[in-house]
């Protein structure tokens, strides 16, 4: 099994809840061009972490 990688579609859907994904979209809406790796990575993580304990 191959492991897909992430997309922002990915995180939202892993996140199952409307205001996680929410708070996600408004994250990465105000955060400057040079900050939204690192907002990404934060919500890869938590979206990682749910999945992984089946939070979702």
């Amino acid at each position: 099994m191959s492991i897909m990688p992430w997309t922002i579609e990915r995180i939202r859907e892993a996140l199952a809840s409307p205001s996680l994904a929410r708070r996600f979209d408004d994250e990465m809406d105000r955060a400057p061009a040079d900050e939204r790796p690192q907002v990404f990575a934060k919500w890869q993580r938590i979206a990682g972490g749910l999945r992984a304990t089946g939070d979702h």
